[in-house]
């Protein structure tokens, strides 16, 4: 998945890192403990918190092209 043309620059590489981080980041530390703690309510601050992070990924990944390997 590419969310911007590789120029070969850092702003690419930078953007493309970080965006792989963020991902498994919310995994980890948002997706995974919910899914796995049972009788564990959120606040509902903390659960749009949570959403917003979740909906920055998923715009990411709706704007994003997709680059066959060659």
């Amino acid at each position: 998945m590419r969310l911007s043309a590789n120029d070969g620059g850092d702003t690419f590489r930078n953007r493309h890192d970080g965006a792989g981080n963020y991902a498994r980041g919310v995994y980890a530390a948002i997706r995974n403990p919910i899914a796995h703690e049972e009788d564990e309510e959120l606040q509902e601050n903390e659960a749009l918190e949570q959403l917003a992070a979740f909906s920055i990924l998923a715009r990411w990944i709706d704007t994003a092209t997709v680059e066959k390997a060659g």
